[in-house]
């Protein structure tokens, strides 16, 4: 299995500054197997080597592992010994499992043994350095968040704004400030301890007939918070329009990242600056997550999948197929804490097959399954 050419001068053949330093465990009884993953994976990781599950085991206990790739079956201590007897503290580091068993319930179960993800062999060497690619900075960020370091000082609260939009924003600014959604004026009272936010999108259709009245609490409520409103021009009253800081005839995640930034800079890191292209791709993808393809993508903004997948990842940072998933786990998240909708209702609201696929996602993107993050009262 030699490696595919690549040239030293193609930005897509390079990984991110974040990986270059990962160390990466290669856990096969094939030595002909480990010797063509170091091929494969030298150039852009550490790889070091266990021959069975037992080795494994003790590498995890004594080295700073940051990704494992597990075969299942070996002669001393299986794949499974392993997803299984693993210690608590390295429950956090992803497990890739790279298998010859293909079937359905082998992954399942690994899955549940608390596996990212499943490669069967034979593999496609780029598509398995992607994957290990995407799955190290999805690690890394799970592992920022939870320190503390990607809460930034700055709150925003979205008041009725559409899910797809608030998960957008909680992605695209998670290392700068924090995004919090409330679906009708009266949930905003219970964000009142944690202190008063930077800025409160409201979107008109969110709060009635009576939209005067209601801003004004708003205004009561958080005086020095700049107010965004989402509505038409003739739903206010002059009154109340000067209470607003900007009124948008529509909900776009361009304008409120634009406004977002503007607004806060001075206590956060600058937004990058992203091109037509990746602008169009955001503002799509905040309405048409839950059927996203890189392919329909490509036809509503008129543009080959190859070229905007490439655009997309030097600006942002994540491959699109990386940020689709996580617009989906970030609405998913907000409707297991907020609805009573079942798991299996939660995966089809956000266009996954089944409950299994989005518990999936969950263990690649958070480290945890989707029933963590359902409130008591829900579960």
């Amino acid at each position: 299995m030699p490696p595919t050419e690549r040239s030293s001068t193609d930005p897509a053949s390079r990984p991110p500054a974040s990986t270059v330093a990962a160390t990466i465990l290669v856990v096969d009884d094939d030595p002909c197997l480990r010797q063509a993953l170091h091929l494969i994976l030298d150039d852009e990781w550490e790889v070091i080597e266990a021959v069975n599950g037992f080795d494994a085991l003790a590498v995890l206990a004594s080295k700073k592992v940051d990704l494992v790739l597990l075969d299942l079956l070996m002669t001393r201590g299986d794949g499974f010994d392993v997803l299984e007897k693993r210690r608590d503290e390295h429950k956090s580091i992803p497990i890739i499992v790279l298998s010859a068993l293909n079937t359905a319930w082998t992954a399942a179960a690994a899955m549940r043994l608390g596996a990212v993800d499943y490669v069967t062999k034979p593999f496609d060497e780029s598509t398995l350095r992607a994957l290990i690619g995407e799955t190290l900075r999805s690690s890394d960020r799970l592992r920022q968040s939870r320190s503390g370091r990607a809460a930034g000082s700055s709150r925003i609260l979205l008041l009725g704004v559409a899910l797809g939009i608030h998960a957008s924003l909680t992605i695209l600014l998670r290392d700068r400030c924090r995004i919090e959604r409330a679906e009708t004026f009266g949930d905003t009272i219970a964000y009142s301890n944690a202190g008063p936010p930077s800025v409160v999108v409201v979107d008109l259709a969110s709060i009635g007939q009576r939209s005067a009245e209601a801003l004004g609490r708003i205004r009561a409520q958080v005086p020095n918070a700049r107010l965004i409103v989402i509505g038409a021009a003739d739903q206010l009253d002059s009154a109340t329009r000067r209470e607003v800081a900007l009124l948008l005839p529509s909900a776009r995640v361009s304008d409120l990242l634009r406004e977002i930034g503007a607004h806060v800079g001075s206590s956060m890191r600058a937004l990058p600056r992203f091109s037509p292209r990746v602008v169009a791709i955001l503002d799509y993808l905040s309405d048409h997550h839950t059927v996203a393809s890189v392919r329909r993508i490509g036809r509503a903004v008129a543009a080959s999948p190859y070229y905007l997948s490439t655009l997309f990842r030097g600006e942002t940072g994540m491959t699109l197929r990386v940020y689709i998933n996580e617009l989906r786990v970030e609405v998913a998240k907000w409707l297991l804490l907020e609805t009573s909708d079942k798991v299996e209702a939660v995966a089809a609201r956000v266009g996954l097959h089944d409950a299994s696929h989005l518990s999936r996602l969950f263990l690649k993107y958070t480290g945890d399954r989707p029933g963590t993050f359902r409130p008591t009262k829900h579960r």
